[in-house]
């Protein structure tokens, strides 16, 4: 019996282990789908390997060494990009040696291929008043700063991800009518559903919202001013912009690196500080490990440590089926 080609396995891992399997977002698709672009760019511009051409072989622990040096110097990637990178490589290669355990030395051998230290970040956090002063620069007599507005209250309230904000429909809102117990439904990782409380006045303004724009059943609450659906680069630039004109009302925004995740660490920390028990902030945000929730516990213990060294010199502290016969043309159909 023949043994599967990489083109067959690669298919598979995608369209079976990922997609069907383990329900991933579409957004870890691509991540995975990039990495294999350019390992095979990789491939072809260093050792003249052509798409039609690459095995389980080429993908040995020298292969794998030399594609993270490759990432650091070529494309100067930061240590966490290429651990990134190197983490989807081995995903792969766990799902090749399950197939096809005749390539499980190549697999052993490549497993061993360390991830590179990546320095530790600092958590920013968003507090009230740099949020009051944000949602207070949106003109919420334009459609874009009235779905500005809206942009960064769901993200502050709810913790939401910018996939999960992306995808949200009219729909996905309940209890409208009765504000205080309103609430939206979200898609999160995996096509896992949960619901998240919403404050009163969110379910009011998205009522506003929607009365002024026309928005109801199954229409997107984020769109562009051309009507198309809104991008992750779209919420970017959005941010990145409000946060550059919050800055001179709110000085110690010039010192954060506000992104839409920096509001889901902020609610975490929210909740956190609130009493909220950590078990209960992991199902909020939609942790699929309650470790991943652990790291806002600590960061919080780290706050209160500095502010309490910080208490006898000066005042406050601040927080800061079937296989293509092109790879490339299945990679880039994902």
């Amino acid at each position: 019996m023949n043994k599967p080609t990489f083109q067959t396995l690669l298919q598979n891992y995608f369209l079976n282990r990922l997609i069907q399997q383990r329900k991933v977002s579409a957004q870890t698709v691509e991540s995975y789908r990039d990495t294999f672009r350019i390992y095979l760019n990789f491939l072809r511009e260093r050792h003249s390997v052509n798409a039609h051409s690459v095995a389980v072989e080429h993908f040995s622990r020298e292969y794998v060494a030399e594609f993270c040096g490759y990432l650091e110097k070529r494309r100067s990637n930061k240590a966490s990009t290429i651990n990134n990178r190197l983490a989807a490589i081995r995903s792969f290669l766990k799902f090749v040696a399950e197939q096809c355990p005749e390539y499980s030395g190549t697999v052993k051998y490549s497993l061993m291929v360390p991830f590179q230290k990546e320095e530790k970040a600092t958590m920013d956090f968003i507090t009230k008043d740099e949020f009051d002063v944000m949602t207070g620069l949106c003109d919420t007599s334009i459609p874009i700063g009235a779905r500005d507005k809206l942009m960064l209250m769901l993200l502050y309230n709810t913790g939401i991800r910018v996939s999960e904000l992306l995808s949200l429909k009219y729909t996905d809102i309940y209890s409208l009518d009765t504000p205080g117990s309103a609430s939206i439904r979200i898609w999160g990782k995996g096509r896992k559903e949960r619901t998240v409380p919403l404050w009163k006045t969110t379910a009011r303004y998205i009522t506003k919202y929607a009365d002024s724009f026309g928005i109801s059943g199954n229409d997107r609450l984020f769109v562009n001013k051309n009507g198309d659906n809104l991008t992750r680069s779209g919420i970017r630039s959005r941010i990145e912009k409000l946060t550059a004109l919050a800055a001179e009302k709110a000085p110690t925004l010039l010192c954060k690196n506000v992104s839409a995740h920096t509001f889901r660490h902020s609610v975490a920390m929210n909740l956190l500080q609130a009493g909220i028990d950590i078990s209960t902030i992991a199902i909020w945000l939609g942790h699929s490990s309650i470790e991943t929730t652990h790291k806002y516990m600590v960061a919080d213990i780290e706050l209160k440590r500095a502010a309490m060294e910080k208490a006898g010199i000066s005042g406050n502290s601040n927080y800061h089926y079937k296989p293509s016969k092109d790879i490339l043309a299945f990679l880039n159909s994902l």
